[in-house]
């Protein structure tokens, strides 16, 4: 535990409630505003899009079926809505009511009839047993308060001999130290809004705390300064008017950092946190098993193969002439998923059965 966050357990006692109320209530957009496939349709004119349509088959070529599909954790829609135009049905569910309004937004816009989004845990999913031939994940499996129990769930709504298909995120990879630590401040109504979040590496671990402070005459300058001060972060923002987490950098954790909040204790007014423990390759492996799954691979994502790939294809001018051919290019290479190294991977892709 990290001195910031001690010091909030010993001085706010703040409440613990799970991920999605706490972060993805708290977001207007979840996933980029542009997301080819959720937001707008696959455009081959954009490079990217060739390397988010190769992740979408690779989820497909590794399922393998055009069943009937449960999405844990869709968010905004993702991979429900890419995936429907393959599957015979997709059923998208989120524990974050936000989440799935937009993902409703989402859906209306492309039209389709084999999509259902509804509320739920992925700890505790209201369907019968052996209801789904395949279960996609986007690294929301971690965001649970018990990801075993997640596990569980997805193993009994399986059909025997059913597939996972999931990410994870994978911290030993993603930072580059190895405490990663952000802090937001920001008016918010009548008060103030504290943010911290904080990543480690080993053991991997991440948690966010939220702090509601309310002003005094003494003090009222003092945090509009802190507010208006804070600097603003390029790109994405939760909602309009924050100016997104920063890396507590020795200036940012000398304005905003330990002796901040000690010096406004008085005006916090209770606090609310989440505590998530991530998995590494062996314990993935241990968790997977442990629920029951056999057949399970872990690697790394083809997004980073697939987009040097076809960066390197339009430098030599060919991928243009390659367009009337996006679909079949994009799924010829998505079946190289399982060729992608894990150890260097910020973000896990993996398969897993379940026993028939």
């Amino acid at each position: 535990m990290q001195p910031i966050e001690a010091w909030i357990h010993a001085n706010v006692a703040p409440e613990r409630v799970d991920s999605a109320h706490l972060r993805y209530d708290a977001m207007n957009h979840q996933a980029p505003q542009d997301l080819s496939g959720v937001y707008r349709a696959y455009d081959p004119d954009r490079i990217y899009d060739w390397v988010d349509l190769t992740l979408i088959f690779a989820y497909l070529n590794a399922l393998p079926t055009n069943g009937r599909i449960l999405d844990i954790g869709t968010g905004d829609g993702w991979p429900a809505l890419p995936l429907a135009p393959y599957v015979r049905e997709v059923i998208g569910v989120d524990l974050s009511s936000a989440r799935l309004e937009v993902a409703q937004e989402n859906l209306a816009r492309f039209g389709y009839t084999n999509v259902t989004f509804t509320i739920a845990s992925g700890e505790d999913l209201p369907f019968p047993s052996n209801s789904f031939d395949g279960v996609v994940v986007g690294t929301a499996i971690e965001q649970m308060n018990d990801p075993r129990r997640c596990i569980a769930e997805i193993y009994r709504v399986l059909v025997p001999g059913g597939t996972l298909i999931a990410t994870f995120e994978h911290l030993a990879a993603e930072l580059s130290e190895k405490v990663s630590e952000q802090v937001e401040f920001f008016k918010c109504g009548n008060g103030f809004l504290y943010r911290y979040t904080v990543k480690e590496a080993l053991p991997p671990r991440e948690a966010e705390y939220q702090l509601f402070i309310h002003t005094t005459n003494d003090y009222s300058g003092l945090l509009n300064d802190k507010a208006v001060s804070f600097p603003s972060r390029p790109g994405f923002v939760r909602r309009a008017g924050e100016p997104g987490e920063r890396a507590l950098t020795d200036d940012i954790r000398e304005a905003y950092g330990l002796s901040f909040l000690k010096e406004i204790t008085g005006m916090i007014d209770r606090g609310q946190y989440f505590e998530l423990d991530h998995f590494d390759l062996l314990t993935l492996k241990e968790a997977l098993e442990g629920g029951g799954f056999s057949e399970v691979s872990i690697c790394g994502r083809i997004t980073h193969a697939a987009h040097r790939f076809f960066i390197d294809l339009n430098e030599r001018g060919i991928l243009k002439d390659l367009c009337p051919y996006f679909e079949e290019i994009c799924s010829a290479l998505a079946t190289l998923w399982p060729l992608i190294p894990p150890q260097d991977e910020p973000v896990l892709f993996t398969r897993s059965r379940r026993k028939k």
